[in-house]
């Protein structure tokens, strides 16, 4: 697709930035050809906690349970919803078909117009492209597994009207082959849902933290080394042309690539100046107050601050940092169980396409009724998984008492917070170990 039209500005943790060019007859003019620009940028503390929890989740990729077959090509797309559904509560992936081949295209919900849904199921919706004086729109509805799409195109005129034009125009001028309406028999959108708005009450903290970081930055502007001196060192032409009744302006007096570390002062060799002028940057003032917002940003955002290096407070004690430190891992749990149907979702629709538009490339070998993939590598197992998972094993064969030790000391160990007690432990099991094993060991003797 081409750029997406915006419908609403986005709120917080995007940080709106206006953008102005100056140029002379331009945009002082009646009809300036430079506009203001509308940018969004992230704020640290929100990109920070996507990363985390998109690398704990997304961390390698997601592995399909069939020999020799990967779905790498999904990640990128894949991790770009799931990052801007942080941000913005739910994002969406559209399916391409482009040159044999299935591509994902991540839109915000600021891109989205006439958004008919229900939880995490689109029903309709409108996404527009924009390009150059030309507006096309794709009226999508989505019914019983298949997509039905209208395109309409548009010229927008110089008061910003929209007039219809035909498809066959709109081809003609894009060098594309789009027709007026599309059945597919798959879905074309999906939306992907983290299941909870995390800077919903942190909205006025990230505003808060990305002035301290203007602040710093206008700081360092200002205080940096700058040098008061007279003009008479600038050329040798000011000595000799200079009267001590001649008036200079001061700011239209340059030196060169230099003029950004000197103020020039009026003066000759009985009159110089030479001083420099230094301010003092707060700088580990600065630091503290964004480290504040951003640890209180990080606990609004349902996560623990010791996750990303901070140290415990003076009221928590071990227990309480234990505690705090759960609130990242249950985070994480709770997205992939909120973001495992929609992946499905996903997956389904990517083999209906793939089955019915003659693809051939990164071909997904699953059917509808049975999807089988995981989280990969980056897969974390807590205690009591993997305890779950050594009982099923043990179910079905026999674990060697050492292995059972490798697994369980450290978790007693982090109960006990006692490295000897759980050495001490893990040599009782492997004592029990050959106990149990010259038990079992049968003697035949003489009849």
């Amino acid at each position: 697709m081409s750029n997406l039209k915006e419908f609403s500005p986005l709120d917080a943790p995007f940080i709106k930035v206006d953008v102005e060019v100056t140029e002379n007859a331009l945009i002082n003019g009646k009809k300036p050809k430079i506009k203001k620009i509308r940018k969004y940028k992230l704020a640290p503390s929100p990109k920070k906690i996507a990363n985390y929890i998109v690398n704990q989740i997304f961390g390698s990729d997601i592995v399909l349970q069939a020999e020799n077959y990967n779905i790498n090509w999904l990640m990128p797309s894949l991790k770009e919803a799931l990052e801007n559904s942080i941000y913005c509560k739910e994002a969406f992936l559209y399916l391409h078909k482009f040159d044999g081949k299935v591509y994902l295209e991540c839109i915000k919900p600021n891109n989205i117009f006439d958004l008919v849904q229900k939880f995490d199921k689109v029903y309709s919706c409108t996404l527009v492209e924009c390009d150059e004086d030309l507006e096309l729109h794709r009226h999508i509805k989505l019914e019983d597994g298949k997509s039905y799409i209208e395109l309409k195109a548009y010229k927008i005129d110089h008061y910003n009207k929209q007039i219809p034009i035909t498809i066959a125009e709109y081809n003609r001028r894009m060098g594309t082959e789009y027709l007026d309406k599309y059945i597919l028999p798959y879905e074309v959108i999906i939306n992907i849902d983290s299941g909870q708005d995390f800077f919903k009450d942190s909205k006025k903290l990230i505003i808060e933290e990305m002035n301290v970081l203007n602040v710093i930055a206008d700081e360092i502007e200002k205080t940096r080394t700058r040098i008061a001196t007279s003009q008479h060192y600038q050329s040798g032409n000011i000595i000799t042309q200079w009267q001590p009744n001649t008036y200079f302006n001061v700011n239209q007096v340059s030196v060169g690539k230099l003029q950004d570390y000197f103020t020039l002062m009026p003066g000759d060799r009985d009159h110089q100046i030479f001083e420099f002028l230094q301010g003092n940057v707060r700088v580990k003032e600065y630091i503290e107050s964004f480290k504040f917002y951003d640890y209180q940003i990080i606990q609004m955002a349902g996560l623990s601050p010791a996750t990303f290096g901070y140290e415990k407070d003076s009221y928590m004690n071990e227990a309480n940092v234990v505690l705090s430190a759960n609130a990242s891992e249950m985070t994480i749990e709770a997205i992939k169980t909120q973001i495992e149907p929609q992946i499905n979702n996903l997956l389904i629709n990517i083999v209906r396409m793939q089955q019915t538009q003659d693809i051939n490339e990164n071909i997904i070998p699953l059917t509808e009724n049975s999807l089988a993939w995981d989280y990969g590598s980056n897969e974390r197992f807590d205690d009591m998984k993997k305890i779950k998972v050594l009982r099923q094993i043990q179910g079905v064969a026999q674990v060697p008492y050492e292995q059972k030790a490798q697994i369980i000391a450290p978790i007693i160990q982090r109960m006990l917070q006692d490295t000897e007690g759980a050495n001490e432990l893990a040599q009782k099991l492997k004592e029990g170990n050959a106990k149990e094993t010259e038990s079992l060991k049968i003697e035949y003797g003489e009849i």
